[in-house]
C-alpha cells in the first residue's frame, strides 16, 4: 500500500482469479484430463481446485486442493499470488517438504523460472507437481527419510 492511500483501502486492481482470460488457459489441460470430477470454487479473493489425482504406487486417488488467494495471508516471497498458490493434500502426512499451514511445498520461490511452476504452464502441471510430490513423500516414509529428487536448500523463513 502506498503511503497516499487511507489506511485499510487498497489500490483497486482485477482480480485475475475472476477473469476467464486467466481461468480457461490455466485450467484447459486439467479439464481435458479430469473432466467434470475437476471442481472450481470461486469465492471473493479466492479461487480454489479440487480434484482426486492419481499418485504412483498408491491404489487410490489423492484428493488435491489448489488455492489462489487474491491477498495472500502467507509470504510470497516476491512471487506475485498467482505463481504462489497453495496445493493442499494428504493432511497431516509426515514430510521434510510441508509449508508450516500443511500446504505442499512443490518448489523454492527463489529458484529460476525454468523450475517453477507459473500459471502459464498450466493447473494440469501443478497437479503434476502435487502427485509426484506425494509419491516422494511416500518413497521417504518408507526408505529411511531419503528424498527421491532433488532437493532445493532449505532457510528461507516458512519455506519447508
Amino acid at each position: 500500500m502506498a503511503l497516499s492511500e487511507p489506511l485499510g483501502l487498497r489500490r483497486f486492481e482485477p482480480w485475475w482469479g475472476s477473469d476467464a482470460g486467466w481461468i480457461y488457459p490455466l485450467e484447459r489441460e486439467a479439464r481435458q484430463q479430469y473432466g467434470s470430477s475437476l471442481r472450481r470454487i470461486e469465492r471473493p479473493n479466492l479461487l480454489i481446485y479440487v480434484v482426486d489425482v492419481p499418485v504412483t504406487a498408491r491404489s487410490a486417488p489423492v484428493r488435491v486442493r489448489v488455492e489462489f488467494h487474491r491477498y495472500p495471508t502467507y509470504l510470497t516471497y516476491d512471487l506475485a499470488p498467482s505463481d504462489y498458490p497453495r496445493v493442499f493434500a494428504d493432511p497431516g502426512a509426515a514430510s521434510p517438504h510441508r509449508m508450516p499451514d500443511g500446504s505442499l511445498c512443490l518448489f523454492h520461490p527463489h529458484d529460476p523460472i525454468e523450475r517453477r511452476w507459473t500459471p502459464d504452464k498450466g493447473l494440469n502441471e501443478l497437479l503434476n507437481l502435487a502427485a509426484r510430490h506425494l509419491f516422494a513423500e511416500d518413497y521417504w516414509r518408507s526408505s529411511n527419510h531419503h528424498w527421491p529428487f532433488d532437493e532445493a536448500p532449505h532457510g528461507l523463513e516458512d519455506v519447508a
